[in-house]
């Protein structure tokens, strides 16, 4: 069979990482007879190759850390969500505005009894923010060194 140059060299990929079928395989395995200096000018590739197929990119450990990476940043984008929520509605909570005749005023914990309840969202989105920046700052510090 008669096939390109190109069509072999966008094979190759397939060929050096040892993902090609067996027809792929045979089929640049052919090339390369007829073409041996083809070849020659890609042992250089196969050599390195050879020297990286040592490290399968499909290894647990690999899969193991980005599922944890993966969870850790989902904890992450929860606690930024929840974090701001909750900063949010203590805030609101927390002050009421009245306009009427006159300039507008601002009133602090204007329904009665619920000081309690803007304080316990408040502490809640304090341990949220903690823990949001505390994961930052560990990725940060893994990745970093």
């Amino acid at each position: 069979m008669n096939l390109s140059e190109e069509i072999v060299r966008d094979l190759l990929p397939a060929y050096y990482s040892g993902e090609a079928s067996d027809d792929t395989r045979r089929l640049v395995e052919d090339y390369f007879a007829e073409h041996p200096g083809f070849e020659a000018s890609f042992a250089g590739q196969r050599a390195i190759r050879a020297a990286l197929g040592a490290v399968a990119p499909d290894a647990p450990d690999e899969k193991v850390a980005l599922r944890r990476a993966k969870r850790v940043l989902r904890w992450q984008q929860v606690l930024l969500l929840v974090a701001s929520t909750l900063s949010l509605n203590a805030i609101t909570l927390s002050f009421s505005f009245e306009i009427g005749h006159g300039p507008p005023r601002v009133h602090w914990l204007s329904v009665p009894g619920q000081g309690p309840f803007v304080e316990i969202l408040a502490a809640a989105s304090l341990v949220c923010w903690f823990a949001y920046f505390r994961i930052g700052k560990r990725i940060r510090r893994r990745i970093l060194g």
